[in-house]
């Protein structure tokens, strides 16, 4: 028969309440800087460009519409 040993367990450890705390940020300071770049006319096969393309073109007033959800306000 083996002996056996009895030993109590150290106290259990007492933790420090947690803090609450809130946190309030302040609004980022934004500066939009909009920069345009004529890049030029290429010319190109309507037909190809419309093959090419198709499925992504829009028209004009769906075009301005987009544009103008997206932010952009000036005369395009």
């Amino acid at each position: 028969k083996r002996r056996t040993i009895v030993q109590r367990a150290a106290a259990a450890a007492q933790y420090a309440q947690p803090r609450n705390v809130i946190i309030q940020y302040e609004p980022v300071q934004v500066r939009v800087v909009r920069q345009f770049q004529r890049l030029g006319v290429v010319q190109a096969n309507p037909q190809a460009y419309l093959q090419q393309y198709g499925v992504q073109l829009l028209d004009a007033s769906t075009l301005v519409q987009q544009a103008r959800s997206a932010g952009v306000v000036e005369d395009i």
